[in-house]
């Protein structure tokens, strides 16, 4: 069970908790997941799984992409439909006005991320200052936007105008951020209404599972995800100091990528660059674990 599962996670459960329910109906050692969904977000969520859950920090820098629904006329405590309105303003708004916010907004450099968010600030999170009631500024933080448009026409849904907008952003873009920036721009206040992550770097969700239906024969083998790895072959006496964690060098292979170590054909370690033209083990898989 070393490799991934893709997940196409519900509403309603936070990620770890889908990380549990994996770990325990296929009986994992370990289990970990990239990108952190909100209780109420649905869409992909890559979850790795016993030696691949030390690889998972090779894909936490991917850009994800989303499709979200933002109401205009309110804003809440959380940026999000679940919390509660804390300011609120009619709003009589055309789709061009949107489009234009929109355009102006894709060129941002920099976003406020929201007070509920587990950004550390001082030794704390956020959302412990939020809780507590405790003011503090937040600097903005350098995001990536790729794409900001609109995939739906300007609807009105109990007296609230909402449009559907896909975003395709680099890690640590919030969504709901977004929201209230869009809001903002456009003479009011807006919330994110709900959230559907589509992509994660070159995953889909077209090609996740729901979290119900997961099977063993649904792992994607670790082999098939990092294909762009190195690779060095060796003997059947450098196997026996990589079984044992040595550090490799120049005089093994130079490259400034992770590879794979080989024998015999079969894979029985990963290791990564620490020092110039030296590499280390992140995983050193057990001979009676390679196939």
């Amino acid at each position: 069970m070393d490799g991934f599962f893709l997940v196409d996670k519900p509403k309603g459960i936070t990620s770890q908790a889908v990380v549990n329910r994996i770990k325990k109906k296929f009986n994992l050692k370990k289990c970990g997941h990239t990108g952190t969904l909100d209780p109420d977000t649905t869409g992909l969520l890559v979850v790795g799984c016993d030696n691949a859950t030390k690889l998972i920090k090779y894909l936490n820098e991917h850009d994800k992409c989303y499709e979200t629904t933002i109401v205009f006329g309110f804003e809440t405590s959380t940026l999000d439909i679940s919390g509660k309105i804390v300011r609120q303003k009619a709003m009589d708004i055309s789709i061009v006005a949107v489009e234009e916010a929109l355009k102006k907004l894709k060129d941002s450099r920099f976003q406020i991320p929201p007070m509920v968010s587990a950004i550390k600030v001082q030794g704390k999170k956020l959302y412990e200052y939020e809780r507590n009631n405790i003011q503090i500024e937040v600097s903005p933080r350098p995001i990536k936007i790729y794409e900001l448009t609109p995939i739906s026409t300007l609807r009105m849904v109990d007296n609230f105008y909402e449009i559907d907008i896909k975003v395709a952003c680099s890690k640590g873009f919030y969504v709901r951020s977004l929201a209230r920036d869009l809001g903002h721009l456009l003479g009011g206040f807006a919330t994110m209404k709900s959230l559907r992550r589509i992509k994660s770097g070159n995953f889909v969700v077209s090609d996740s599972i729901p979290l119900d239906s997961l099977k063993a024969s649904d792992i994607i083998l670790i082999e098939d995800i990092f294909k762009d790895f190195a690779l060095y072959e060796c003997n059947d006496f450098e196997a026996n100091l990589v079984y044992n964690g040595v550090v490799l060098d120049e005089r093994q292979i130079s490259t400034d990528r992770p590879f794979y170590v080989k024998n015999k054909g079969r894979v029985i370690a990963i290791y990564e660059p620490f020092e110039i033209r030296r590499y280390k083990p992140v995983v050193i898989f057990k001979e009676e674990a390679i196939k």
